[in-house]
């Protein structure tokens, strides 16, 4: 069994793929070493496995961290609990930009999609570095951001997903009785590269604490503006058995939803930290 592959640059400032590698190598050290450091140097990278196992799935997932059997969505059942199930058929979308439950004390640091059913056109993921994004600020805005927090915040998104008939009137109060909110710097520093990075989205951040709400407001509307400047970003067109992982600290992604009234179904798992969340 081998475990060599050929990675291949993609994107500007993120995004690689992932050649010739076999699925059944995924169970060896030296394979999840080399796709980490993948991950670590690209931040997101592209897995061609359609015959990729759930079992071959968590072995990744767990190489990485702890596998996240998450709170709303279906997973696939006994053994594979922590393999939750994304159905544009149950009203499942993800058609924003965030970081993955950003609004968690943790949230996860890894999450990876495998692609089980696609629309016929349409359906893209993009993804955008935000350690490249931190990097092209002023200096006078580094020193600026330094220090500062935001909250993150998940009732925005639902009150949103209440109002467009995505969720039932139930769900929307058995989520908001959560309240799953929680305060994160705006830059954080990765624990493995150390490189720093804009930490905050316009699906889950609703201001920055401390500031008078003009001026949260102003700096948020800036800071997502330059975000999603071209050359920081990367865009996957799918195919099925396609699994694209991303590093949730540095990256934020968006499902575009151009696809309805067809059918995306996608399997993921999500990675808690067994360490802290950020250095």
């Amino acid at each position: 069994m081998s475990s060599s592959f050929t990675v291949r640059p993609l994107g500007i400032s993120i995004g690689a793929e992932v050649l010739d590698l076999d699925p059944a190598s995924v169970f060896l050290p030296e394979t999840l070493a080399a796709l980490e450091a993948a991950l670590v140097k690209h931040e997101a990278i592209v897995l061609h496995v359609p015959d990729l196992r759930p079992e071959q799935q968590l072995a990744i997932a767990r190489y990485f961290g702890e596998p996240e059997v998450h709170t709303f969505y279906p997973n696939l059942g006994e053994g594979f609990e922590q393999i939750t199930v994304i159905d544009s058929k149950l009203g499942d979308r993800a058609d924003m930009w965030h970081h993955d439950e950003s609004f968690l004390p943790s949230p996860p640091i890894v999450t990876m999609t495998h692609a089980q059913i696609l629309p016929p056109c349409g359906g893209d993921t993009c993804w955008i570095s935000m350690t490249t994004a931190y990097d092209a600020l002023s200096e006078r805005m580094k020193h600026y951001l330094e220090g500062l927090s935001a909250w993150h915040d998940m009732n925005g998104p639902m009150t949103a997903a209440l109002r467009q008939n995505v969720v039932t009137h139930e769900r929307y109060l058995e989520v908001i009785s959560m309240n799953r909110r929680h305060l994160h710097p705006l830059v954080i520093q990765h624990p493995v590269t150390g490189r720093k990075a804009l930490y905050l989205s316009p699906t889950y951040t609703t201001h920055i604490d401390g500031l008078a709400i003009p001026e949260s407001d102003a700096i948020l509307a800036y800071l997502h503006t330059h975000c999603q400047h071209v050359h920081f970003g990367f865009r996957h067109r799918w195919r099925v058995g396609d699994m694209v992982l991303w590093d949730n600290r540095s990256v934020l992604h968006n499902a575009i939803l151009d696809y309805q009234p067809h059918q995306r179904r996608m399997q993921r798992t999500s990675v808690f930290a067994r360490g802290p969340f950020h250095a």
